[in-house]
């Protein structure tokens, strides 16, 4: 299965994904973790008995692509800098076409670490207005002729052109391994999370977690052909204006039908028509940010 998806995940980073990029200046996007059905729990046609904390779909998370490079690199722009140390791993990024305008470099993009701008107290009060720098800047490095060689470099959230453009550097090789395993050891589970005896309902939630702690998220993106698609957490039959037995025909990819609920016992009959499907995916927390502006 690993192996099919390898070849998958292959096809889908040349063709582009694009829907997960995010519109800025020149900030690019870490490229979306995968994941993988786990091969446990109910099987597919199969009709089973669900209580409170029940697990009905697993899957596993995988780091899409690790990069790691196989020289030292030393890299400057403006006052920042970075040593880039034989072995260590960069991020792989997804870059929108604006990012080949402002920088003049296109190709395969990997970043290092973040560095911050500004203090907490400067970026909660004015962000990063007036700056000529987002508040965390990051060099990224470009295989501009994929052979396996970095050739130029740059500063992701620069926003004044004289520093964004791409420079050259000696090309450095690097090593790429697909679908690793996500070293916080990241799972996806559609668990039943409560009944309501008045109602007769029952409640489905869809959680990330890393080491068995959950990972809060407003709704998981992922891509449907060309289109972006938001999922929610909670999913919850209404018996009083759909009677059972309900359908739930896309969580992630995966098709339930909830067949009996019974409330009161807390227990439900519910068949798997299809698991969750291998795909690239990225949990989304919708934040809010208060400016505050002083007169």
């Amino acid at each position: 299965m690993l192996a099919n998806s390898n070849r998958k995940l292959r096809v889908l980073l040349i063709c582009g994904v694009v829907p997960f990029l995010i519109a800025a200046r020149n900030t690019v996007t870490p490229l979306p973790q995968t994941m993988i059905a786990a091969e446990t729990g109910p099987q597919v046609g199969q009709t089973v008995t669900v209580r409170k904390d029940d697990v009905v779909l697993r899957a596993k998370i995988y780091e899409t692509e690790v990069v790691t490079v196989d020289e030292p690199i030393s890299v400057s722009v403006a006052k920042f800098s970075d040593e880039i140390g034989q072995g260590d791993r960069l991020t792989p990024v997804l870059s929108p076409a604006k990012i080949e305008y402002l920088t003049g470099a296109s190709g395969r993009f990997y970043c290092g670490r973040n560095q911050r701008t500004r203090s907490g107290f400067a970026e909660a009060m004015i962000g990063d207005w007036f700056s000529k720098y987002e508040v965390e800047v990051r060099f990224c490095f470009v295989d501009s002729n994929d052979d396996g060689k970095l050739d130029k470099y740059f500063l992701s959230g620069a926003k004044d052109p004289a520093d964004q453009g791409a420079r050259d550097i000696v090309p450095v090789p690097y090593t790429t391994k697909y679908l690793q395993p996500d070293e916080r050891e990241g799972t996806v589970e559609l668990k039943v999370l409560k009944f309501k005896p008045k109602t007769n309902q029952i409640l489905f939630r869809l959680s990330v977690f890393r080491k068995d702690v959950p990972e809060y998220f407003t709704y998981i993106l992922t891509v449907d052909g060309d289109t972006p698609k938001n999922t929610y957490p909670d999913f919850k039959t209404n018996p009083k204006k759909v009677p059972y037995p309900v359908y739930f025909p896309n969580i992630l990819g995966a098709e339930i039908v909830v067949m009996r609920v019974d409330s009161v016992k807390e227990e439900a009959e519910i068949r798997i028509l299809r698991h969750f499907q291998s795909q690239l995916f990225k949990p989304i927390e919708v934040k809010v940010q208060y400016i505050y502006i002083y007169v």
